[in-house]
């Protein structure tokens, strides 16, 4: 392991003082390594994440609710789980602007967020509502609404204890695109008579560990949906290829740095124009996936709503 170590990376006799990792062939090479995880890591999956088909349908809301909660960890607030009825207001309502070709809170007709929620026979206290068009990174949506005051606001709200979100292509603006909403509320509680509350003592009371009862819609019983690290990696491809081409530029890097240390005089411009050159082509793809990313993605202002009194 040391030879081939001392072979590639270590300018000595035995190479020439010429490093085989910083040569022209091995240097090519990378280059189509690195245009390779260019195409597998980013653009096919951002195509893929476009056109949603077969699992990966499912996958893109699921990690969109696991980055809220993620968030949600970090402010030490509770976990919001994911109910079905949030889940497919949030769907209908990307639906709408796909189908439309709108992308606002409130559609043409003037339906409101609530207008879906209510749709699903979903009673709630509180309720907001994010936005997001144009992406291709799932962690992308995510950071904008955390980057914004008012979207962050939504997520990191005390208030809310359920969520659901919908991603749906569509046409926006003349061109093929992803929607996605996602919606956060609380159920009203529902009123419970006083017999209702005698029996339900008495049910507790006989009981070793009681089973809590969810008012409302029916609940997924985990908090967040089971998110394999390869789902995870393919519905954020941005920051998957940028950790692989930063490992790439890292170790391209560090093998100047201990070239240029131990051969002190004499440095071979041709290998150091070779490694700085893969470094520039690196650097180009991360502005370039980053651009690819953000430039057309549209995030609108956060909507959230109290319904101090709820008819029933």
């Amino acid at each position: 392991m040391f030879s081939w170590l001392k072979k590639h990376f270590i300018p000595h006799e035995g190479n020439e003082h010429r490093p085989h990792f910083l040569r022209e062939e091995s240097m090519r090479r990378i280059i189509v390594l690195v245009v390779a995880l260019e195409l597998i890591a980013f653009i096919i999956p951002s195509l893929v994440n476009l056109n949603l088909s077969g699992g990966m349908a499912a996958v893109l809301p699921a990690v969109l609710g696991q980055l809220t909660n993620e968030k949600r960890a970090a402010e030490n607030l509770p976990t919001l789980v994911v109910n079905p009825l949030l889940t497919q207001a949030a769907e209908m309502k990307a639906q709408d602007m796909a189908e439309q070709g709108y992308f606002a809170h409130t559609s043409p007709e003037g339906k409101t967020p609530w207008y879906w929620i209510e749709q699903v026979g979903y009673k709630y206290q509180y309720a907001g509502e994010n936005l997001a068009v144009n992406f291709r990174d799932s962690e992308d949506v995510t950071n904008a609404w955390l980057n914004s005051p008012t979207h962050q606001a939504n997520i990191v709200k005390g208030n809310y204890t359920e969520m659901g979100t919908g991603v749906v292509r569509g046409m926006y603006q003349g061109k093929n695109t992803v929607f996605v909403a996602q919606v956060y509320a609380n159920p009203l509680p529902t009123p419970v008579s006083p017999a209702i509350v005698s029996a339900s003592v008495r049910v507790a009371e006989a009981a070793a560990e009681p089973e809590a009862q969810v008012l409302g819609s029916e609940v997924s019983t985990v908090n967040e949906q089971q998110i394999e690290p390869w789902q995870r990696a393919f519905a954020s491809p941005r920051r998957t290829t940028n950790l692989l081409m930063f490992a790439i530029f890292s170790i391209i890097a560090l093998a100047l740095i201990l070239y240029m240390a131990v051969k002190m005089r004499d440095h071979h411009k041709d290998l150091l124009g070779n490694g700085l050159a893969v470094l520039a082509v690196i650097g180009a793809l991360f502005v370039a996936n980053y651009y690819l990313s953000y430039h057309n993605m549209i995030i609108t202002d956060s909507f959230d709503y109290q319904l101090a009194n709820y008819e029933s």
